[in-house]
């Protein structure tokens, strides 16, 4: 049985292409690689511009990946 997950997190940091995230719990990780083609270009663009984001993560199949970004709302 393949399980699908949306996950989301908070974007805190990118350093050397990869991506420093928080959850609602405040539990950090550091593993994911910024996305590249446009995603990555506007992820990167919006962190420059001190844009606060919440990214969507796909997880399937043994594998996890950024598919989305939002503005974070308080």
């Amino acid at each position: 049985m393949n399980l699908i997950a949306l996950l989301f997190f908070q974007l805190s940091n990118i350093d050397e292409g990869y991506l420093s995230l928080m959850n609602d719990d405040n539990e950090t990780r550091d593993d994911l690689k910024l996305p590249e083609g446009d995603l990555g270009k506007e992820i990167q663009v919006k962190f420059d511009n001190d844009e606060q984001l919440m990214l969507t993560v796909l997880k399937a199949m043994g594998e996890e990946a950024v598919v989305g970004t939002k503005p974070l709302t308080k």
